[in-house]
């Protein structure tokens, strides 16, 4: 019995070894976590190989499929590009090679996929999609079941069911720039001032002494 006990245990050692990176050099990483704020098991072909909770020491994972089942709380990965969150009750598994993402979901939470250029593909209960990436495009192919497609502003809702393919840029998007905000430009009324009227001293004397004496040789007409 105990020889038994020791090798299941080892079995499941070997398992978790070949799911998780354990020492440099091992093969690159397909999937990875980013974000996890719940209880989160870890699945291998139905077999828990690792529980995660908050604060946890995030593993790398080197296989290019693994199930989540996330318990409480939730969790964000990152394969092939794309952004896969899952929430309390989801039950989903991720795999990712050579420019191919497939995204299983169970009965559970829906399950949320983002592209490279901000397409929403949400799954829902016993669904699949698989993103191909080619020529700076994606094809999304539903394989089974259905999903609610939304674009990067979160508006264009359609329904995608199973045989369907749509294909949508892999460029990430870029946000505009944002130009300051410019002052008006005030232009003042140009106010012109007319010249004062020149008034030539000498002639106003004449005009005086005229008024007085009309004899005077400046008054001759």
């Amino acid at each position: 019995m105990k020889l038994f006990q020791l090798l299941a245990i080892s079995a499941v050692f070997a398992f978790s070894a070949n799911v998780f990176a354990q020492a440099p050099g091992q093969a690159a990483k397909t999937i990875k976590i980013t974000k996890i704020t719940g209880t989160v098991n870890i699945m291998k072909d139905g077999v828990v190989v690792m529980t995660l909770k908050p604060g946890d020491a995030i593993p790398e994972i080197t296989d290019n499929k693994v199930t989540f089942a996330v318990v409480d709380g939730t969790i964000e990965i990152e394969a092939g590009g794309k952004k896969i969150s899952g929430a309390t009750g989801s039950n989903f598994s991720v795999a990712s090679n050579a420019g191919q993402v497939n995204v299983a979901l169970g009965a559970g939470t829906p399950v949320a996929v983002k592209t490279e250029s901000g397409q929403n593909v949400i799954l829902t209960a016993n669904s699949e999609v698989k993103m191909i990436n080619a020529n700076d495009k994606v094809m999304i192919s539903m394989e089974k079941g259905n999903s609610v497609m939304t674009d990067a502003s979160g508006g264009g809702t359609q329904t995608v069911q199973a045989g369907q393919t749509m294909t949508v840029s892999a460029m990430p998007m870029i946000a505009a720039p944002v130009m300051p905000m410019m002052k008006p430009v005030v232009v003042e009324p140009l106010v012109i001032v007319p010249p004062a009227t020149t008034v030539i001293p000498t002639i106003e004397i004449v005009q005086a002494v005229c008024g007085v004496s009309s004899s005077s040789p400046d008054c001759m007409h």
